[in-house]
């Protein structure tokens, strides 16, 4: 990440306040690796500690010159207010609590991270979201643009995470057409920049089709794609999923050049507000409505957003979708860990499966992962005639092996 993309999402005050220049600040995010990382901790950093009264006229330096003892009392007043009065998730108060023990930590301050860890609270689930069903996701793709499509099927086809979106690009697509048929699909390796979270899974042709759609559509309006000999998507560093442009090629982002917005990413909030403003549309989704004199301040505005849950995650609930399925489809447990990005334990030190040992087993997964019904009849339409294909093949040589040795029916 660089420093000017975390700076546009700070307020005007901290950019002003150039924190983002200073060393300890460099120290805290340049010692991190994904963008995502380093977009999630910058935020929740600045967010629930830096933007506190104590804290907002005081430089990085003055900071972490507080005494240890001063700065273990101010997180545990945090922790405090983020569990019990603004009711904030356990997953949000251990995230913050992991990123400013790396904080500090970084810049030789040694708080006692072991005895912070007391005042997190207890790991309850409050809130299960749910997995979409075939009709909700058909639902929300009919009102989807090309690239909503491509990236709802890639999630629920493969499980994938909507924060591993933005990192894909073409060279991490890999076409495979399925033996014996004339479909085909992708084999994508996932957080292909991380050694320790790379993994790679694969998408269903339905899903495959609609990647080549919404690319064939980018190629029509300027962009410089093309396919080679195998059919994969070139140039290899070209985003899989970008900005968004004008249909009609005349506003674009900022005035940019049209080339220029091609190769502009997109963000895990950009695909999941897609998604969110077509489940409103939809009626699955009510937006809260807050008058102003409902709240007092806007950090209780903010925690009753935080309370506020639906029946489902816009993008979350796509991956429970995938992982149930797959289930269902009684999928080798290790495989579908791998497929979906999951520890496998010792499992992935001792087993090493095939590419196409893996993608065999993903097939049976393939028409409980396919939304569209005419899609999933076009698979079984395809596998019955394939069937009798094999029949009539097999009673030709039936028929040759009996002329040969004169056996005749009659």
């Amino acid at each position: 990440m660089t420093l000017k993309v975390v700076s546009s999402s700070l307020s005007d005050y901290y950019a002003k306040k150039e924190f983002i220049s200073s060393p300890i600040y460099r120290n805290f995010i340049n010692s991190l690796n994904s963008p995502q990382t380093k977009r999630s901790y910058a935020h929740s950093l600045f967010h629930y500690y830096l933007k506190r009264p104590e804290n907002q006229n005081l430089t990085l330096e003055e900071i972490i010159s507080k005494s240890t003892k001063t700065i273990e009392y101010e997180i545990i007043e945090i922790l405090y207010d983020m569990k019990e009065r603004r009711k904030l998730s356990y997953a949000t108060i251990s995230t913050f609590l992991s990123v400013i023990t790396h904080f500090f930590q970084i810049n030789d301050v040694m708080i006692n991270a072991k005895k912070l860890k007391k005042f997190r609270g207890e790991n309850i689930a409050k809130f299960e979201y749910k997995a979409y069903t075939h009709e909700e996701i058909g639902q929300l793709l009919s009102l989807m643009d090309e690239r909503g499509k491509a990236a709802v099927l890639l999630m629920a086809s493969s499980g994938m995470r909507v924060g591993a979106l933005p990192e894909l690009k073409l060279k991490h697509l890999k076409k495979w057409v399925i033996a014996g048929t004339n479909d085909y699909l992708y084999q994508i390796t996932v957080y292909a920049n991380s050694p320790k979270a790379r993994y790679t899974t694969f998408c269903t042709p339905e899903c495959a089709k609609a990647i080549d759609y919404y690319l064939e559509f980018r190629k029509r309006h300027g962009d410089n794609l093309r396919q080679d000999q195998d059919g994969n998507w070139t140039p290899g560093d070209s985003f899989l999923f970008i900005k968004n442009f004008d249909r009609n090629q005349r506003n674009f982002l900022g005035n940019l050049p049209l080339q220029a917005i091609f190769k502009l990413g997109v963000t895990p909030r950009t695909i999941a507000h897609s998604i969110i403003t077509r489940l409103e549309a939809m009626g699955d989704r009510q937006r809260l409505v807050l008058l102003e004199d409902q709240v007092s301040s806007l950090s209780e505005r903010q925690s009753l957003y935080s309370q506020h849950k639906h029946e489902k995650h816009p993008c979350h609930s796509l991956r429970i979708f995938a992982v149930t399925n797959m289930q269902r489809a009684k999928l080798d447990k290790t495989i579908r860990e791998m497929l979906v990005g999951h520890s496998t334990g010792l499992d992935k030190s001792y087993y090493k499966p095939q590419d196409d040992e893996i993608l065999s087993e993903y097939l049976k997964a393939v028409d409980l992962l396919t939304i569209s019904n005419e899609n999933r009849l076009k698979r079984q339409l395809d596998f019955y005639k394939q069937r009798a294909d094999k029949l009539e093949m097999m009673n030709s040589e039936i028929e040759a092996i009996k002329s040969r040795l004169g056996i005749n029916d009659n």
